[in-house]
């Protein structure tokens, strides 16, 4: 078997389909063959009925006349109701072995004589003196040389159609696979050049046309997928060397600088240590979100106790500013209902919206999260009445790495907070959009679904890190 399994497809296609053909080109042989020799044999047996038809009709005329002699070639002999043979024409090996004979059967009899093997026919006539008896007999030599023949033909023309059918097979099988051959090809020259081309798609509509199309969708998502590892490293280095620079310079101002300013050096250090952890907590998170689709949902109790929990956070951050922080919940819901995201995941999303949110603001303004539900999704809106975004970017609010140069996204985000609420509505089906309000301020949308069905595994918890207020 496994070295079946080494064979290529083409061989193995062609192995199946000649099995195949042997298979039904010998079903073929044997049906031929008996029924060929089935119509030999009736056709002998309706001749030796016939030689002996003559004899029985002048019997029956005639008792006492015995009819004429068998002609030349005729094997027939007469039996008399007293057991004697009155005409015979019979062989003597046949005459020597008429015991071996049913003579009460009725259909035709085989009987090896002499080296050779004879057809024999009992017919039984019944006169008022007693039954005779007429025995004609037909050596079967020469049909079965026939039949032999016949089976030598038939071994050698169905074998001959089973090579043919072979060969015919491996070029039909061969022309099927040679668009996957080429497409091997383009691909082994693509990954050898590097270049930016697709599969070539032909001009048939068929399997091969629907597969390349596939391969090529895949070849463009793996592309942008590298491109966008690529960007997140490289943003990821930019954005790291900036603070990794500056708490260089302030350990270096701590050891050679004014013994003055010590305090001010460590808290500067310290900022920049903080913003080197939310950075790395929010690549892990983003890293984490890419991985593949989170596990058990939870219930919309939970997420409105998560949003409550979310609301306490950002107040308690807020508490010397003059910024009103409400939440609305929905007065009748099914609070046992599941809802797709994890609990802990959506306090992460509100975490990053509402310190959004809470930047934007400046120190004085509302911020409000309302949630609805709109069967079977919840939606969660957060505004502000703050600046808003830059209609122009808008369309790039959500990419990593991503900052605004005026008032919203403080200067000290990391610009990966929105990306991260993208990715986490992502990896449930879920959307969220931005749009700007009138007359100012922003309106968040996060739609999160039903789940399709209840994970049997249990739920992953999500990461401890919340939003770095991008």
């Amino acid at each position: 078997m496994n070295a079946l399994h080494r064979l290529s497809i083409r061989a193995r296609i062609t192995m199946g389909t000649l099995l195949l053909a042997a298979v039904f080109f010998g079903a073929v042989f044997f049906v031929v063959r008996e029924q060929v020799d089935q119509i030999m044999q009736n056709a002998a047996f309706e001749v030796l009925q016939h030689d002996a038809t003559p004899f029985e009709t002048a019997i029956q005329q005639e008792p006492n006349d015995r009819g004429d002699k068998p002609g030349e070639g005729q094997l027939v002999a007469v039996i008399n109701p007293a057991g004697k043979t009155e005409t015979s024409t019979l062989p003597t090996p046949v005459t020597a072995n008429m015991a071996r004979l049913d003579l009460a059967a009725t259909g035709p009899q085989q009987l090896a004589a002499g080296g050779s093997t004879y057809l024999v026919a009992v017919e039984t006539v019944q006169t008022r003196t007693g039954d005779w008896t007429i025995i004609s007999a037909r050596n079967q030599d020469e049909s079965a040389l026939v039949l032999s023949d016949l089976t030598t033909g038939l071994i050698l023309g169905l074998g001959a159609l089973t090579l043919l059918f072979g060969v015919v097979s491996w070029r039909l099988i061969g022309a099927a696979l040679h668009p996957v051959t080429r497409l091997r090809r383009s691909a082994e020259v693509i990954i050898a050049s590097g270049t930016d081309e697709l599969l070539p798609l032909g001009p048939a509509k068929d399997e091969i046309t629907d597969l390349a199309r596939t391969l090529n969708r895949l070849i463009e998502d793996l592309r942008a997928s590298a491109a966008r590892e690529r960007q997140l490293v490289s943003d990821a280095s930019h954005e790291l060397r900036t603070p990794l620079a500056v708490l260089q310079a302030q350990l270096e101002l701590l050891r050679t600088g004014n013994r003055s300013s010590i305090d001010s050096d460590i808290a500067a250090a310290q900022r920049a240590t903080t913003r080197l952890t939310k950075l790395v907590e929010n690549l892990l998170e983003l890293s984490r979100l890419d991985a593949g689709p989170l596990p058990t949902p939870t219930t919309i109790g939970a997420l409105v106790e998560e949003a409550g929990e979310a609301i306490d956070r950002v107040r308690l951050r807020a508490t010397n500013d003059d910024v009103r922080i409400d939440l609305i919940t929905p007065d009748h819901a099914d609070h046992a209902a599941l809802i797709a995201m994890p609990a802990l995941l959506y306090g992460q999303v509100l975490d990053n919206l509402l310190s959004n949110a809470l930047h934007a603001l400046d120190g004085k303004g509302q911020i409000t999260a309302t949630i609805t539900l709109d069967p079977p999704d919840l939606i969660t809106l957060v505004t502000d009445n703050g600046p808003g975004i830059d209609p122009e970017f808008l369309p790039q609010a959500f990419d990593r790495f991503s900052q605004e140069d005026k008032v919203r996204g403080s200067a000290n985000g990391s610009g990966l907070g929105l990306a991260i609420v993208a990715a986490a509505a992502a990896s449930v089906n879920g959307t969220v959009t931005l749009e700007n309000a009138a007359p100012t301020g922003l309106i968040v949308r996060l739609t999160i679904p039903a789940p399709r069905k209840r994970p049997a595994s249990k739920e992953r918890p999500a990461p401890a890190s919340r939003g770095d207020g991008t």
